[in-house]
């Protein structure tokens, strides 16, 4: 029980709460605890999203794609963390992409209708939950802003970090190299200038048909260096 407070402390949606009353509640409320194995299914694109699920050990494969299918992006997410929160709730209540199980992985989950009697018996839940969906709905739109401006390594800065976890690994993205510069409204030689100056700098490797990001934290830099130069 004290390892699964220790795990459950680090999450966004459990910050705030004594140690006590999360022990209570593990005890009293319906948390299920699941096992995978190897390449085992965890959670399918457009299945409902009907359960809270939190990763407590382990890793899983994420994978998600442009409806069309061109342009895919997959990362590796690790223990803690949390599995679509933002999709609990709202007008799109399913899954945005294919969750696997890399290797053993344990999770606990609790249903909607449990989860929402917890927020209110417990209101640091809900505010808890209100910061992470705040937090993600302004991502999505400085996501979307820098879609239209800024050069196009801080665009794909944002893109892609604004698409990962904080502490992702294995950051690929598969996609033809003409559907990346249609995707993002620039020349061929624009992207490859870009992909081969990223490359020199260690950030990314790359072939014809994929991108795979060495260094997340080097995406944060691209745009601090932005903000610098904008504050000259």
């Amino acid at each position: 029980m004290e390892n699964i407070y220790q795990t459950l402390m680090q999450l966004p949606l459990f910050q705030g709460v004594s140690r006590a009353k999360l022990l209570e509640l593990v005890e009293k409320t319906r948390f299920h605890f699941l096992k995978y194995e190897d390449g085992e299914t965890v959670a399918s694109r457009s299945t409902a999203c009907t359960h809270l699920k939190f990763l407590l050990s382990g890793s899983i494969r994420y994978e998600m794609s442009t409806y069309d299918g061109k342009v895919k992006l997959s990362q590796t997410l690790h223990a803690p963390d949390i599995l679509a929160p933002d999709h609990l709730f709202g007008r799109s209540t399913h899954y945005p992409g294919n969750y696997y199980a890399v290797g053993s992985v344990g999770m606990m989950q609790i249903d909607k209708s449990t989860f929402m009697t917890l927020m209110q018996d417990e209101p640091i839940f809900l505010i808890n939950l209100l910061n992470i969906l705040s937090r993600r709905s302004q991502k999505n739109k400085e996501c979307l802003m820098s879609m239209s401006t800024g050069d196009l390594r801080e665009r794909l800065s944002y893109w892609i970090l604004n698409l990962t976890s904080r502490n992702a690994t294995q950051i690929r993205i598969n996609a033809r190299q003409r559907d990346l510069y249609s995707y993002f409204g620039v020349q061929r030689t624009v992207l490859l200038n870009t992909l081969a100056e990223m490359k020199q700098e260690k950030i990314i490797d790359y072939t014809v048909n994929e991108v795979n990001i060495l260094d997340r934290r080097a995406l944060h830099d691209i745009l601090l260096e932005d903000i610098e130069f904008m504050k000259e």
